[in-house]
């Protein structure tokens, strides 16, 4: 569905991603774990045409994105969640909604209806005529998610999805994403929740310095000693031994 090879973006003289390669298949969720500053959220706005890179191709459903706008990007049907829960809070839940349904063409947004968005977050259709900044931070994370299934994409990027959230709304997020999957829907995830993470995901990557440096099976990576040392909790460390020589 998604293959990215050799993928290279920089920022003047600084290099973000070097020589990044990865795929998402049809209906699997695909994890990329790093920590802060290794070219995740880099790679992801390379993937939704927000950044363009430096080197590298990216193909989608057998077809080069290179050249393609923001827009195209959107109707072809590959929609980004952005870090930081980043709803227009000065507009109502259901003008957010509405936003989110703007690939649809329409300029009549009023008459788009998010009824079927809706019966999936029962507490959004409760604050439907409430300004976004009422809401608590995991609902706004919920707002957010919903605005991006309005327009009715095929790959969703989610871009750390539980940041600053409480360990209760992680939960509801990560029940969400995992139901999402179970429908067909594609899904790259970028999140430092790690164990959670690879709860739910089919596979995964680690980046580090805007490369990869680990893949395979969510439940390999799992079971895997540097990931665990470095990533799940068990000591602070820089790059695990065991990751350099594993890139498959």
């Amino acid at each position: 569905m998604l293959d990215v090879h050799d993928l290279h973006i920089d920022y003047g003289k600084i290099s973000a991603v070097r020589g990044l390669s990865l795929s998402v298949d049809a209906g699997e969720i695909v994890a990329v774990i790093g920590a802060n500053g290794a070219g995740k959220s880099s790679t992801l706005n390379a993937l939704s045409g927000i950044i363009k890179p430096t080197k590298g191709s990216i193909r989608y459903g057998g077809k080069s994105l290179a050249g393609h706008s923001v827009r195209s990007y959107i109707r072809m049907g590959i929609v980004q969640v952005p870090e930081g829960r980043m709803v227009f809070r000065t507009l109502t839940v259901l003008e957010n909604l509405q936003v989110g349904a703007y690939r649809l063409g329409s300029f009549l947004l009023s008459h788009i209806s998010p009824e079927d968005v809706l019966q999936r977050f029962p507490v959004l259709a409760e604050r439907l005529h409430e300004p976004a900044s009422n809401l608590s931070g995991g609902q706004a994370q919920l707002l957010a998610v919903a605005r991006g299934l309005m327009a009715r994409p095929s790959l969703l990027l989610l871009d750390e999805p539980t940041l600053g959230l409480s360990p209760i709304a992680s939960e509801e997020i990560f029940r969400l994403i995992d139901a999402l999957r179970n429908e067909g829907l594609s899904i790259l995830i970028v999140e430092q929740n790690v164990r959670q993470t690879l709860d739910i995901a089919d596979r995964g990557y680690v980046i580090e310095g805007g490369r990869i440096v680990l893949q395979g099976s969510a439940q390999e990576l799992k079971k895997d000693d540097g990931l665990v040392a470095s990533y799940l909790g068990m000591k602070s460390a820089c790059a695990p031994r065991s990751t350099q020589m594993r890139v498959k």
